[in-house]
């Protein structure tokens, strides 16, 4: 910094990060905190990248209308593997199936459907774990149920039932054998006795017992004690079981079953066995009838519930490696059933149970760990712990586990909070990631979100205003940065991620969006993909580019107009044709845009606006905010850009970086002398996109002077 000797003081000042993020007005003159050295006062439809740099984000394809109208419906998604998975429409009684971009259809074209006994009041606030081709879904107000899919257009929503997975055996009788027992007259000890049966079946594949059959059959004999010196015994019969690997055989002694051997046969020589009363046959019990959970998750390998109307604060798991069984025996062993009720001080409903090293217990007023005593343990049903551990409740919107930490939303809807385990302290805790950019959440609730953790770490939430907020999450960076993002004539209310291929053979996490737009006076719920940001298999394919909401393309012989738009009817609409951007085009009644250019490669949809505008400067030691300034040039570091302007006096005055939308290709650093420069109090500038074309900052430099 220099200062002539009867002016201001001029210098050059450097800005090579956004990694930050938004910065909360309140926090406008905090130069003194690391995070606001990158910052940005304003980043709209543009995100940031765990490298600093932004991009103005891809747009979206429209997939197809809800057949939802009233209330929005719910995306919740399926995912098998990271080439088979499925976005789920819940509606109102209905469920419809979205996969790489298109509905499934039946046979004659019309969109496929099941039948769900879901509300659409309820759809938003549906529990659901998933294990394999098999979604757990949970309601307070429903029985649980289980989504299968058996085919890509076969799928069933079943109720659940608490069973064994395996019926009991059919006892057909009892036989005593004498022996020599009754030729021995009135000999102490061998009067007649009776003695009461029962056989269980057992599944080694379905790692299950079945329940007895009935109370048990009971057989008159003498007292089969003296079987070695008379002979006597007693035969157990029962009838084959589908399924089963071999049969239990249990005898009451001093009023408790215990077991008195196995085998595979279908009848039993009892020669006065000891009864083993320390391991007795499961007793069956359904804890959900009138009952429902609230909260669904795999543990341990056990699925677990809690939270229900009746019964708040308890969880209930099921027997190890057998999901739909709760049985229990007399006395109790390891992998028994558990059902444990968390003592606390207030009573709030469990929302949400979290998988992680320990079992995460999520409720209106605070977080549980939930282990067999020390962390990763094995929790049995006589070893099982709750342990509080924040005192920060959690919303009903289900958190995010990413990595090794989880992502929760406050118990009043708004500020997000990230949890992990402190091995120092032997606790869970986090931090508020909300905190930097509080002016995004004062006054609003997130009501939908989801991560998209390839290519770029991007939470996506859906504000109550219909805002779609983001936020750039890599943890072991120490990034966390906000971005805002809208859509002309539009509200996102819901949204799914799930890995799909994009054109050029990369596997990526895709956000799919419910987006209200009011077409022609009337309301739509649009299903829309967020395009890939990949311009052709090597990234540098201007023509690829889609910047454009609820867009449709078109690739073929050269036309001049685009047909197929329907769904934007009387809409103001941008395109990209051959890598060139245009805007103020018009729908016709047709659903036909006509062209300012013919293209073979076009995009044609919604206009997106992006805008940046960096923090006030703080050029001076100490900062001299109170001081005039006045930019004169800046010195922008681009990547694959077109389009792109700067402004130093709000978009008043707008000045091109680097190429211009009609030029075709993209540019990359670009240094903008600023043509009569103004003097401002905080110095800052505004980057602009409002073509439909790629723009990328990777760093900012700029001539400031300083005024007296």
């Amino acid at each position: 910094m220099t200062r002539s000797p009867s002016g201001p003081q001029v210098g050059l000042t450097y800005r090579g990060s956004f990694a930050a993020g938004i910065m909360s007005p309140s926090l406008n003159f905090r130069s003194d905190m690391e995070k606001w050295q990158s910052g940005a006062s304003a980043l709209s439809n543009f995100f940031v990248h765990v490298q600093g740099g932004i991009s103005n984000r891809p747009g979206t394809q429209y997939v197809g209308t809800a057949k939802q109208t009233g209330n929005p419906p719910n995306l919740i998604s399926f995912i098998y593997n990271n080439t088979q998975s499925y976005v789920l429409e819940f509606g109102d009684k209905y469920l419809r199936f979205i996969s790489n971009g298109a509905y499934l259809t039946n046979s004659d074209g019309s969109v496929y459907e099941v039948a769900t006994p879901y509300a659409i009041t309820d759809a938003f606030y549906l529990r659901h774990a998933q294990s394999a081709d098999v979604m757990t879904i949970t309601h307070p107000s429903y029985p649980a149920y289980n989504l299968s899919r058996l085919g890509q257009t076969d799928w069933t929503l079943t109720e659940i039932t608490y069973a064994a997975g395996i019926d009991a055996p059919s006892m057909t009788g009892t036989t005593p054998t004498n022996g020599n027992a009754g030729n021995t007259g009135t000999t102490p000890g061998i009067s007649s006795v009776a003695y009461e049966y029962n056989v269980t079946a057992v599944s080694l594949s379905l790692s299950t017992e079945s329940n007895t059959s009935g109370s048990g059959l009971t057989c008159t004999n003498y007292n089969i004690g003296y079987y070695e010196q008379y002979g006597n015994y007693n035969t157990v019969a029962w009838d084959a079981v589908t399924g089963a690997d071999y049969y239990n055989v249990y005898r009451k002694y001093a009023g408790q079953w215990g077991l008195i051997g196995t085998t595979t046969d279908l009848t039993f020589d009892d020669v006065n066995y000891a009864p083993d009363t320390e391991n007795g046959p499961p007793t069956h019990k359904d804890p959900f009838e009138n009952n429902y959970p609230t909260a669904v998750t795999y543990f341990q390998q056990r699925r677990a519930f809690a939270g229900s109307i009746s019964y708040p604060q308890t969880v209930w798991m099921s027997r190890s490696a057998n999901y739909t069984n709760f049985d229990t025996h007399t006395p109790v062993v390891d992998d028994d059933a558990i059902t444990a009720t968390i003592a606390s001080q207030q009573v709030n409903t469990i929302a949400h149970l979290v998988p992680m090293a320990d079992l995460l217990v999520f409720t209106g007023a605070g977080i549980w760990k939930v282990a067999g005593g020390q962390t990763g343990e094995a929790i049995t049903p006589s070893n099982f712990t709750a342990t509080p551990q924040m005192f920060v409740g959690c919303s009903y919107v289900q958190p995010l586990a990413i990595n090794s930490d989880v992502l929760f939303i406050e118990g009043k809807g708004s500020h997000i909070r990230d949890l992990q385990y402190d091995w120092y302290a032997s606790i869970y805790n986090g931090n508020d990631l909300s905190v930097m950019a509080e002016h995004l959440f004062y006054g609003y609730t997130i009501s939908a979100w989801a991560f998209s953790q390839f290519p770029f770490n991007l939470l996506w939430a859906c504000r109550s205003d219909g805002t779609l907020l983001g936020m750039t999450y890599l943890k072991e960076q120490n990034v966390w940065a906000w971005h805002q993002h809208k859509t002309g004539n539009g509200a996102f209310l819901s949204v799914a991620v799930v890995p799909e291929a994009n054109d050029y053979g990369a596997i990526e996490d895709v956000p799919y969006f419910v987006i209200e737009r009011s077409i022609n006076g009337q309301n739509y719920y649009y299903i829309e993909r967020l395009a890939t940001r990949q311009l052709g298999a090597s990234n540098d394919d201007i023509t690829k580019a889609w910047f454009v909401d609820c867009g449709l393309r078109y690739s073929g012989n050269v036309i001049s107009s685009v047909s197929g738009m329907t769904h934007l009817i009387g809409q103001t609409v941008s395109a990209c044709i051959d890598g060139k951007g245009y805007t103020g085009l018009i729908v016709a009644s047709d659903g036909t845009v006509a062209l300012p250019v013919s293209g073979s490669e076009i995009t044609v949809g919604l206009p997106i606006y992006a805008q940046a505008t960096t923090l006030p400067l703080d050029i001076s030691q100490p900062p001299q905010f109170a001081r005039r300034k006045r930019i004169s040039k800046v010195y922008a570091s681009l990547y694959n850009s077109a389009g792109l302007e700067v402004s130093s006096n709000g978009g008043k005055n707008l000045y091109s970086l680097g190429n211009t939308a009609t030029d075709g290709t993209m540019t990359s650093d670009y240094v903008m002398r600023i043509p009569s420069p103004i003097w401002t109090q905080k110095g800052q500038f505004d980057f602009y996109q409002n073509s439909p074309l790629p723009c990328t900052l990777t760093s900012i430099s700029f001539d400031v002077e300083e005024g007296n």
